[in-house]
């Protein structure tokens, strides 16, 4: 799982020195003063903060900074927290955007500081997260109060424990004082609409509808009925991720070949508007499944379609298909993804196929990576929004009988998108009683 390192904060009191940049007129520092050489320290006071994700509550801390006997000029501090296993590839350019920070130092008024992520030459090989403070001039003790916030979707990203480091340096780049940052991060429960819902079909044509619970067990409600007469369709796929707070498309070919669009209402007591038609003659496809960029269909004679969206996921309306190539009857399972599509082959090998961002209608994918074997134990895999909180989307597999298993999904360098982990969670048993999963 891709991890990362978040911050918390804290005001405190005491003198106010001159903040370099700030409104305040102060007192210039003495020209051609400087730090002296030495060993300074830095204490955060009263141990890790903990800060809850989605409270609206900025988390504070504070830390009391010590410098060497005899230091003057100015000093400029600041917090550096590595984000450990995290290639710069899997990250969001804006992820520093998502931290909101203030600084006091000794009871100065508060004021907003940024973070940032350097990268490129002269940023070091660690990728950290750094918060930079403003220049104060030096004194014996300096304590610094810092306030941290964060949004919600950062928790995908974040460690629920973190740990790097405050530093205080004088005119060259080597510290004169530093010590241990660390925090405590608690996750919470995601919104809903940042997990994920699974539907069940069973015998007598009823759709069922199970919520995430948005726990780290990966754990789902008790069924909720959606309604009945879904036996009118031989398939029913996603089109996009279906999520706890109603959102999230369906299709399904009824037994006259017609394609139908369910678009999701928002409301997760009834999460489907009455249906749309498409079009007709889809009986030719023996597998139909969304994915990022639109449908895919293979047809009876092994050829794989793409159906791009013409306008927006929004709506169910798609770009003339476009030929992919032929031998996709090697398969026998597959499901849509946010980023490709997974299939399971005859022989029980799970396959990535990763969305090509310069490929084109005709060839939208990567060359497939392999994933593992053993997969024809189960009878039906799917994809799903995660099920957990903050792990990323799951891959939800039925096995033979019926028990249900949870696959968190990480980033693979190797298949260039996510694929499933090798551990996998149970998280139902008696779902053979169902025909369907979407």
């Amino acid at each position: 799982m891709r991890t990362a390192l978040v911050w918390a904060t804290a005001l405190a009191v005491g003198m106010t020195p001159a903040v370099f940049g700030a409104a305040t007129a102060v007192a210039a520092p003495v020209r051609g003063a400087a730090v002296q050489a030495g060993t300074g320290t830095v204490v955060q006071e009263g141990g890790r903060p903990t800060f809850r994700v989605g409270s609206g509550v900025p988390a504070k801390t504070t830390f009391k900074v010590t410098l060497p006997a005899g230091a003057t000029g100015p000093v400029k501090a600041r917090l550096v927290m590595p984000l450990l296993n995290a290639p710069a590839d899997s990250l969001p350019e804006h992820v520093a955007r998502a931290f909101t920070s203030t600084v006091s130092v000794n009871g100065s008024p508060a004021v907003p500081v940024a973070w940032d992520l350097p990268t490129g030459p002269g940023s070091g090989d660690d990728l950290s997260l750094v918060l930079d403070l403003p220049a104060v001039e030096a004194a014996g003790t300096l304590t610094y109060g810092v306030t941290f916030a964060a949004e919600d979707w950062i928790s995908g990203y974040v460690a629920p424990v973190l740990d790097g480091r405050f530093e205080v340096t004088g005119a060259s780049t080597t510290p004169v004082a530093s010590g241990a940052a660390g925090f405590f991060l608690d996750r919470g429960t995601p919104d809903r609409s940042m997990h994920g819902a699974l539907h069940a079909r069973d015998a007598n044509g009823v759709l069922w509808r199970y919520e995430s619970l948005g726990k780290d067990d990966s754990s789902l409600t008790a069924r909720v009925r959606v309604g009945g007469g879904w036996d009118a369709y031989t398939l029913i796929t996603r089109l996009t991720p279906t999520r706890a707070d109603g959102k999230g498309n369906l299709l399904a070919r009824d037994k006259a070949g017609v394609l139908w669009f369910h678009e999701g209402s928002g409301n997760p007591a009834k999460p489907f508007k009455p249906r749309v038609r498409i079009s007709a003659g889809w009986n030719d496809y023996t597998a139909i499944t969304g994915y990022e960029d639109g449908m895919l269909a293979r047809d009876k004679a092994g050829v794989l379609w793409n159906f791009e969206y013409k306008d927006s996921w929004l709506s169910p309306t798609f770009e003339p298909r476009a030929r992919v190539g032929g031998g996709w009857n090697v398969y026998t399972a597959w499901t849509g993804t946010r980023d490709g599509v997974l299939t399971r082959d005859t022989a029980g090998v799970l396959w990535k196929h990763s969305i090509d961002p310069d490929g084109s209608r005709a060839k939208p994918f990567f060359a497939r990576a392999r994933v593992g074997g053993g997969w024809n134990t189960y009878g039906t895999v799917v994809q799903t929004p995660d099920l957990g909180r903050w792990t990323g989307d799951d891959l939800v597999a039925l096995d033979r009988s019926g028990r249900l298993w949870a696959y968190d999904t990480v980033y693979s360098a190797v298949a260039r998108g996510g694929v499933p982990t090798s551990t996998r969670e149970r998280i139902g048993w008696g779902w053979n009683i169902y025909n369907a999963l979407i």
